[in-house]
């Protein structure tokens, strides 16, 4: 695997932190804070895909709400006897 390095500066506060972790986990401070970056990353695509999911729902539901506020207006060619699948049988 090919690696690429970057340059940052952090606060000192921060830099004291990440040695200490680094020297707990008995890891370079580098490999530390790639560590870190990674997981940080998943945890950002992971969020993403849960907005992503959420709107989508919040779409549908909103479609939802819209189909049925027509079918439930008066003069709608929509059959509500059909709307829900957990209708009661008809005897």
């Amino acid at each position: 695997m090919s690696s690429v390095a970057y340059t940052t500066q952090i606060e000192e506060k921060l830099a004291e932190r990440l040695e200490e972790a680094a020297q707990a986990a008995k890891v370079p401070v580098a490999e530390l804070i790639a560590e870190c970056v990674s997981q940080h990353l998943d945890v950002a695509a992971r969020h993403r895909a849960v907005i992503e999911r959420l709107e989508m729902v919040d779409q549908g539901l909103l479609d939802l709400a819209s189909f049925i506020g027509e079918a439930t207006a008066g003069g709608g060619q929509v059959d509500v006897s059909t709307l829900c699948r957990y209708a009661p049988q008809k005897a």
